[in-house]
Order: C-alpha cells, then sequence, then structure tokens
C-alpha cells in the first residue's frame, strides 16, 4: 500500500527540521534532489515551517535566530540542557543527535527514573505559567502553602526526582516550596530586584534544599553498602574523609535536615549519623515515635 502524501509531507517536515537543528541552514535545490519532489512541494513544506524557518537569499533557509540558542545549537540541545542530559551522555555532539532515532527504535538504552507526582499535570497546568511570568517579571507573589498565607520572591523553577519546586525568597531566607504543596498562587503588583548572590546560588547548585546556611554532617557507613556512596554522590557536596576495614566516614554539607534523614532511613541498619548531635537526636526521635505508635497499634 502506497503512503499516504499527508504522511510523507509530514516525514518531510521532520527531516527538514532535524537537518536545520543539525546544521542550522537547508538548501531549497539540496531538499528536492534528495526528496524527489518539485520546486512547488519544496516551496510548501518551507512555508508550514515559516513560523520558525526564514530565506535568506540563493535558496538557502535556516532557523530563525530566535528558536536557536545564543551559541548557534538547534532545539534539541536545548531541550537536552533542560532535560540536565550531560547526566547520562556526557558526549552528545551532531553524531549523537544523528544517531538518536536508531538507538531509540533499536531500544538499546533506556533511562529510568524516579516516577512523576501523581499530581504533576495539574500542578504544571495551574502554576507553570504564572510561575514563569512572576520570575521574568520580578512579581512578588501571594501564595498559600500547606494552608498558610506567603509572600515571596520567586527565582526559579527546579525538578529534583521528579518533583518540581518553587525556589523563592521568603523575607530574606532562600526556600524550596513543593508545587504540589501549593493550593493558591497569585502575582502581586509590586516588583522585586533579585539578590545577586542568591541567583549565583542557584546557578551553582542543582538541588532544591539551598541555603548559604548550610551545617557539616559527619556519617559512617558500613562495608556492605558503602560502594553505592563511592560510586556516585548520595549527599549533597559528600567526601570520604576515613575509610577503614568494615566501613567509611563521609562528609557533607547539607542546607536542609531533609536532605539527609530520607537517605539515612532507606539504608537503616547500616548507615548511622555521628556528626551534628541534634540531627543525631532527631533521627533517634523519629525512630522512638514510630517505634511507640506501632507497638501501640499491634497491641490494640
Amino acid at each position: 500500500m502506497a503512503t499516504p502524501a499527508r504522511s510523507r509531507s509530514a516525514e518531510r517536515l521532520v527531516d527538514i527540521l532535524m537537518e536545520l537543528h543539525l546544521n542550522g541552514a537547508v538548501n531549497r535545490h539540496d531538499l528536492m534532489q534528495k526528496f524527489n519532489i518539485t520546486e512547488r512541494t519544496v516551496y510548501r513544506d518551507l512555508n508550514a515551517l515559516s513560523p520558525i524557518v526564514q530565506h535568506t537569499g540563493s535558496g538557502h533557509y535556516r532557523l530563525i535566530h530566535s528558536v536557536q540558542s545564543a551559541h548557534g545549537q538547534g532545539l534539541h540541545h536545548a531541550m537536552a540542557n533542560l532535560l540536565n542530559a550531560d547526566n547520562y551522555f556526557p558526549e552528545r555532539g551532531n553524531a549523537f543527535w544523528q544517531n538518536l532515532e536508531a538507538r531509540v527504535e533499536e531500544n538499546h538504552i533506556r533511562i529510568l527514573s524516579n516516577d512523576a507526582e501523581h499530581t504533576v499535570q495539574n500542578d504544571i497546568r495551574r502554576h507553570l505559567l504564572a510561575i514563569e511570568k512572576s520570575i521574568k517579571k520580578r512579581n512578588v507573589c501571594q501564595i498559600i502553602y500547606k494552608g498558610k498565607t506567603r509572600l515571596i520572591n520567586p527565582y526559579k523553577l527546579i525538578n529534583k526526582k521528579n518533583i518540581w519546586y518553587l525556589q523563592a525568597t521568603e523575607n530574606d531566607r532562600l526556600k524550596s516550596f513543593s508545587l504540589s504543596q501549593i493550593s493558591w498562587f497569585d502575582i502581586q503588583k509590586q516588583t522585586f530586584n533579585p539578590d545577586a548572590d542568591t541567583t549565583e546560588l542557584l546557578e551553582k547548585n542543582l538541588d532544591p534544599w539551598v541555603s548559604e546556611d548550610t551545617f557539616e554532617v559527619k556519617i559512617f557507613i558500613n562495608n556492605n553498602i558503602s560502594h553505592y556512596f563511592k560510586r556516585r554522590d548520595l549527599l549533597p557536596d559528600q567526601e570520604v574523609i576515613a575509610e577503614v576495614h568494615d566501613g567509611v566516614t563521609i562528609r557533607c554539607q547539607a542546607a536542609h535536615e531533609n536532605q539527609i534523614l530520607p537517605l539515612i532511613f532507606y539504608w537503616l541498619p547500616n548507615i548511622q549519623v555521628l556528626e551534628p548531635q541534634w540531627l543525631r537526636e532527631k533521627l533517634f526521635g523519629t525512630l522512638e515515635g514510630y517505634l511507640t505508635t506501632a507497638t501501640a497499634d499491634a497491641v490494640e
């Protein structure tokens, strides 16, 4: 069965877009030869792409500048930067993108991540445009977060382990607000001047829990799980400071207890907090509270 004309046209448009993003420009006569089509058909295809493509003379067409990045890179590079793809593919030149479709079809590589929160579609649909606008326009915002009304200065949206956070300052303190906990978001007329130190801090730290006020944590990890911590950083700014026959001691810098405690609970009983004392006490108190509640429920 012959391929429908509409399907062939769609395939050509995708092919033209890929070439534009890879090479920055296409030639009308080359496209006629490549697809064995008339000049009229090429004009029709390029006209369909007119919102993002412009004629530069002598039959050459290129992406409109606003579609390309500041370095002349195509949309695929912008998408890779948005998704922080270099964590998975440090080398992603033109050869990588040319082979991408084949890799997907052959299914030799698959990247798995945490599942998104159940509310992510509603959260993004409700808040994304308003948050982006407020960040761009530097508007103060009023939100209801966990049932409490707050005035914040929004700086950045960040997705960490498929959970969305809004990084903003409240009373000059940098905080992270989970989008799923924001029940109301309103842009105020009042504007603010972004703090240069806060902006620089957010650019350097790809983590929702960021603060100028950090605290040092020392943790001992048994040998049967220590290799997980050696092969990649599971703790913020982690550093192995001692290694003995039965395990390793790691030092890290945290901005919030939630960067540390959930990981400790996950790896119990093979991990323990050495310092600071208040974090040890918080860990013990949480465990004692759980055991007390669980015991009481069992008796009933």
